[in-house]
């Protein structure tokens, strides 16, 4: 059964004309992303979205939009876990590990390195002006990539518009992200486009807990690495919308 949906993937996949890549190629281009990819989460699904879709093909739109729903339901940095199903797409378990370590390690090094300037100078006030500079830059990416994807996730579905415009005025109203807001979506849309008829799973589903333990740079009082710990655990846990809800 698994062989055969297997089988079925690949010839559709095939017949979506999608262009053949090696794993190298994808850590490369996700190493750059990782390292050059201003914006934030927004911006980054989008360049994935125009690089490995639109412009060299390795990816089907069809994989993407549902790797893009699974980043979106799911707790947690979004491009990040979008890059790591992609990688899982071409390159299996072996893949999904090397793309997320590619993609998520060059920021780390930078946060690290711009921390301990930041300590061994204090303000570094050169650093602030430029990136206020950056982040006027950053507003119109995000800003455009939040067009495309509202194009190719939304589309012309009634529902999803509704469903959008709803969780909006509430969230804009609440000013918070509410989870039951993201459980309540996703049961309404489950339950009209379900209606009447049997889900049949495609493929068999494994989910695996994925966690990423870092390290924490500068001296710190006693209990306040637990505390900052217990803090954005809960934020990773509880709070959805990736890291542009995070952030505030």
């Amino acid at each position: 059964m698994a062989s055969a949906t297997v089988e079925a993937k690949v010839d559709r996949r095939a017949a979506e004309g999608l262009v053949p890549c090696t794993l190298t190629e994808l850590l490369l281009y996700f190493l750059r992303l990782g390292t050059a990819g201003f914006g934030g989460p927004i911006a980054l699904v989008g360049y994935m979205q125009r690089d490995l879709v639109e412009k060299r093909r390795w990816i089907s739109r069809q994989d993407y939009v549902e790797g893009l729903a699974l980043a979106q339901l799911a707790p947690g940095p979004l491009a990040a876990q979008l890059a790591i199903y992609l990688g899982w797409v071409r390159g299996g378990a072996t893949g999904a590990t090397l793309v997320g370590a590619a993609f998520v390690l060059p920021s780390f090094v930078m946060v690290l390195a711009i921390s301990a300037l930041y300590l061994r100078y204090g303000g570094l006030a050169w650093m602030q002006g430029a990136f206020y500079g950056i982040g006027a830059a950053v507003i119109a990416i995000i800003a455009r990539s939040a067009y495309k994807l509202v194009r190719m996730t939304l589309a012309r579905d009634g529902l999803l518009w509704v469903l959008f415009a709803v969780s909006a005025l509430v969230t804009a109203s609440a000013e918070s992200e509410l989870v039951w807001v993201f459980l309540l979506c996703g049961v309404v849309a489950f339950a009209v486009k379900t209606r009447g008829g049997v889900l049949r799973p495609s493929a068999s589903l494994v989910l695996a807990p994925l966690w990423l333990v870092t390290g924490l740079h500068g001296v710190a009082a006693p209990g306040l690495l637990l505390r900052v710990f217990i803090y954005f655990a809960e934020a990773g846990a509880f709070v959805f919308g990736s890291g542009l809800a995070i952030v505030p």
